[in-house]
Formats: C-alpha cells, structure tokens, sequence
C-alpha cells in the first residue's frame, strides 16, 4: 500500500479554504486561536504568506477540523 504524503503548501491551501468555507468557520479568528494577526491565515490562503505552517498549527488545524494533519503538510518522521 502507499502511504499517504504530507500535501503541499498549494493543497493546503485549497484544504484550509474548503474547510473554512463549509463548516462556516471565517479565517480571522482562526488565525487569533494560533496566535498569530488576524489576516494570517487569509494571506496564506492567498499564497502571500509563509510558503508552508508551522507543525503546531497545523496539529491545531486538523484536531478543529477533526481532520488528518497531513492535510496541512504534518510530515511523518
């Protein structure tokens, strides 16, 4: 079987605002709850931020959206 990659910055992307779109959940006070401005997470939607998030975040992200991390680029080592 193959195992399942971490996805890139561009899925992450497009998983980040897919989830937020469907469980209504707007971008600004999900950046707030990782710590970080409130247009964060918006501009790394939009490709203008960091090229890929940090493993916290992405571990935060996942258990909001009960999803796996590697949604979010969580590598396995």
């Amino acid at each position: 079987m193959k195992p399942i990659v971490a996805a890139t910055p561009d899925q992450v992307r497009e998983t980040l605002r897919s989830l937020a779109k469907e469980n209504r959940v707007p971008l600004a006070p999900l950046s707030r709850m990782v710590g970080r401005s409130s247009d964060y997470l918006s501009r790394f939607v939009r490709g203008a931020g960091r090229y890929g998030l940090k493993a916290d975040e992405q571990e935060f992200l996942a258990k909001f959206f009960r999803v796996d991390p590697r949604l979010f680029g969580k590598r396995e080592d």
